[in-house]
């Protein structure tokens, strides 16, 4: 009999487990190649941060066999981000990047004028008054999925579907109306999602130069519940 798969909110407790496992999941990705000491951080202020989704999925005995991260406002989110752990997370990569050299070149050309503007506006706004919040569009609210892993040896166990249904019911009720996310064009991605009523809006490609498909879920609709269960 196959353990049952339980989805909770990713506390402090789990961060480094899961920072192991995105770096060995999602070794494709640019920041992963910085190893888990600065995933670990790059999490722990994900969690921080106000409208984060973040959930992680155990067996019965605990072990953690997949995590998601997404946002329900993804604007507010990364400021927020930048502004409580701007200064912590540059750190931390530059720390990183001294051990790799090759990656912090990478670095340096494909994101470093946009982290320097980031670090910028993080110091400009240390320094001078808060203004007073906007007030928000009546329109549609569109979340985010950011990343979505599971751990390779439980993958068709229903783990990425569990952590889907709980990120999807968390975005409906902090009154989001539309979920998107991006993710690697293969094949399998592609069939998960869909099966689980997301749409497919297409390619794009990243600052560094990566490609991924683009996915869109109506957040409500019948659609959005999906049927698979496989991975």
């Amino acid at each position: 009999m196959t353990d049952a798969v339980n989805v909770r909110s990713l506390a402090v407790a789990d961060v480094r487990e899961v920072a192991f496992l995105h770096c060995r999941v999602l070794d494709m990705e640019f920041l992963s190649r910085f190893g888990p000491n600065f995933m670990s951080a790059y999490y722990l202020a994900w969690i921080d941060a106000p409208g984060a989704i973040a959930v992680v999925a155990t067996d019965s005995g605990g072990d953690v066999l997949g995590a998601l991260l997404g946002a329900t406002d993804p604007a507010r989110h990364a400021r927020a981000m930048v502004h409580q752990s701007g200064v912590r997370l540059a750190l931390s990569l530059a720390k990183s990047a001294v051990a790799r050299p090759r990656l912090a070149k990478d670095l340096m050309v494909t994101r470093g004028q946009r982290y320097a503007r980031g670090l910028s506006r993080l110091l400009i706004a240390r320094i001078s008054p808060r203004k007073a919040p906007a007030s928000q569009s009546t329109g549609t609210k569109v979340g985010e999925i950011t990343h979505v892993l599971v751990r390779p040896e439980d993958q068709g166990r229903g783990v990425g579907r569990a952590l889907m249904d709980a990120a999807r019911q968390q975005a409906h009720s902090s009154g989001v109306n539309e979920l998107v996310l991006v993710t690697p064009p293969d094949l399998a991605a592609r069939t998960f999602y869909e099966r689980l009523g997301w749409q497919s809006e297409g390619t794009m490609t990243s600052r560094s130069g990566e490609r991924f498909l683009r996915f869109r879920l109506v957040i409500g609709g019948e659609g959005s519940k999906g049927t698979d269960s496989s991975n």
